[in-house]
């Protein structure tokens, strides 16, 4: 029977009711309860299915679920498997999401009004003759619920805390000084967060926390000192995401027809490269998809046969829109470097540790280790005590260059339209010309020509280009790209989905006004021919050679002018 696909959908006894896939990961339910704390903390980006694990974790442990246990997970492996403590708590179930972080009184007060909602459900749904106090501080309020409730039942509690950072997270991007506030030795959050300590004392046998960033965590450690953070524990790795085979397990049961061998091969590729790559921990070789990312794409793909013209989505490409604003963080010359950096496909490296503090120095590391947290930089590889990091799709490449694309035109002070880069990589792809790209290129290095703190390089006219080419969703745009006989400078290639008449590569080369003035015409000459041998080099490369209408082009910039545009 053919499932659907439980895209946006975090409630398990939606998805056993109306018949949506789920893959499995229960048996990471027996690794929790055999692991040796009961306090546990599990970080992972945005939209990886924490939410949903943690409906499994409750409607697993739920005392209130004892007759559905059949039903809900007889096909599991825990269903086949069960522990000794199934069924055996009553769940109290907090999401920290959509708190007002404009104002310090706002977020106590939705924090407040959040933390009372699972009061009242769990009260309601156990049938409980219980009152608490409505008026006072959160952990006041805590403790006095966990009190009445500690003289009502007769079995321990299981405290499950979805997204316990996201508001943080929200404060991390502009407003450091409320966060520090709020999770401060005195701040509300590290307050309540004493008063859940305190209630493992008594009712509360198990914690399960899920978030994004360990910055809240480090934060309140004197204040929860009792929890464990299992993040890259290998055991773990793959708790959340996809692994490949179960990539291919959903594509198999959410296909209306049988795809052949070639078929899902060539699926498989697009997904691999588009949302693939996620690796956690240090001892682990097998990397993850974006779960959320995949059913996305795999909607579009089972109800017309392709995948969606955007990559990703609106609401995820808005999660990770906000971002942005962590290049801001505390010290953003050193950030917007590391930006740089990754944009220019310079080596990133970093101790990967399990948390920083803003109370103390945030060095380059500590923003590198928050990218990798945040799922905008993963591993790729360990050299010695460091952990080489890179991006981990293409996905999150765009998003990177979306923001590039912000950024340069702040610096330039004049707006370059979006929509004339689209039509100029529309220019290359039907009628095979650049030279409307060539002149958005040198407007901008133009622009960009008297900032002092510019210091212009092939590099950076390089990422300038690449950045025009990520704007357009026209292409698969890679750069310093691989094949047989070297590395392509910027390639446009096949994306899924789009159907061009040209492809191209070009072979950037950068002259200074410095170095044009003392050699002249000579330079411009050797530059030329050095991009052009490069260029004839490259379409011998098996992987070039059967693209259709491949335009090579050979650039040497001059200062701020493309002094040659030579196609070969």
């Amino acid at each position: 029977m053919i499932k659907k696909l439980p895209y946006g959908q975090s409630n398990y006894k939606n998805l056993v009711y109306d018949n949506y896939i789920y893959i499995d990961k229960t048996e990471y339910i027996e690794r929790l309860e055999n692991f040796h704390s009961s306090y546990i903390t599990f970080l992972r980006p945005r939209r990886f299915g924490k939410s949903l694990f943690t409906s499994v974790l409750a409607n697993y442990y739920d005392i209130n679920e004892k007759d559905n246990f059949e039903k809900f997970f007889g096909e599991t492996y825990i269903g086949k498997n069960s522990t000794k403590e199934k069924n055996s708590y009553y769940i109290l179930k907090f999401n920290f999401t959509g708190l007002n972080t404009d104002t310090e009184e706002g977020l106590k007060e939705t924090f407040i009004r959040t933390i009372k909602d699972s009061f009242d459900k769990f009260i309601q749904v156990y049938n409980l003759d219980i009152s608490y106090i409505q008026e006072g501080s959160a952990a006041s309020i805590f403790e006095n619920f966990l009190t009445q409730v500690s003289f009502k039942i007769q079995s321990p509690m299981y405290v499950i805390i979805d997204e316990y950072d996201h508001f943080a997270n929200e404060l991390l991007s502009f407003k450091t000084d409320l966060f520090s506030n709020v999770v401060s030795k005195t701040g509300f959050v590290r307050k309540w967060y004493e008063v859940l300590k305190k209630g493992t004392e008594s009712i509360v046998k198990r914690i399960f926390m899920t978030g994004v960033s360990p910055i809240t965590l480090d934060s309140l450690t004197s204040g929860f000192n009792i929890a464990m953070d299992i993040t890259r524990y290998p055991a773990f790795n793959e708790m959340m995401g996809f692994t490949k085979e179960e990539v291919i397990g959903l594509i198999n049961n959410v296909v209306r027809k049988p795809l052949n061998k070639i078929e899902l091969e060539e699926l498989l590729q697009v997904l691999q490269k588009n949302y693939n790559g996620y690796l956690f921990s240090e001892e682990c070789e097998k990397r993850l998809f974006n779960s959320d990312m995949i059913l996305y794409y795999m909607q579009s793909y089972v109800d017309s046969g392709k995948g969606p013209k955007s990559l990703i989505d609106r609401n995820i490409a808005s999660d990770y829109g906000k971002l942005g604003k962590m290049f801001d963080l505390k010290n953003k010359s050193a950030n917007m470097q590391v930006l740089d950096d990754i944009l220019k496909g310079e080596r990133i490296t970093s101790r990967i540790t399990e948390g920083f503090s803003l109370e103390k120095d945030f060095s380059k590391d500590d923003f590198k280790l928050l990218l990798f947290y945040l799922g905008m930089l993963t591993i790729d590889k360990i050299v010695l005590d460091r952990s080489i990091l890179k991006i981990p799709n293409y996905a999150i490449k765009g998003l990177y260059f979306e923001y590039s694309g912000k950024k340069l035109n702040e610096a330039i002070d004049y707006e370059i339209d979006v929509s004339d880069i689209e039509d100029s990589i529309a220019e290359i792809a039907l009628e095979g010309k650049n030279e409307s790209l060539i002149k958005i290129v040198e407007k901008t290095l133009n622009k960009l020509s008297n900032r002092d703190y510019i210091k212009f390089d092939e590099k950076y006219v390089k990422l300038i280009f690449l950045t025009y080419c990520f704007l357009s969703k026209i292409y698969l745009v890679k750069s310093e790209y691989e094949v047989d006989n070297g590395y392509i400078d910027v390639a446009l290639l096949k994306q899924a989905n789009m159907e061009p008449t040209y492809f191209a590569i070009f072979e950037l080369k950068y002259i200074t006004k410095a170095e044009y003035e003392r050699e002249g015409e000579k330079i411009v000459e050797e530059k030329t021919k050095e991009a052009s041998a490069q260029l004839k080099q490259y379409s011998k490369s098996e992987e070039l050679s059967s693209l259709p209408n491949l335009k090579k082009w050979a650039l040497v910039f001059v200062n701020d002018k493309c002094v040659v545009n030579m196609e070969i």
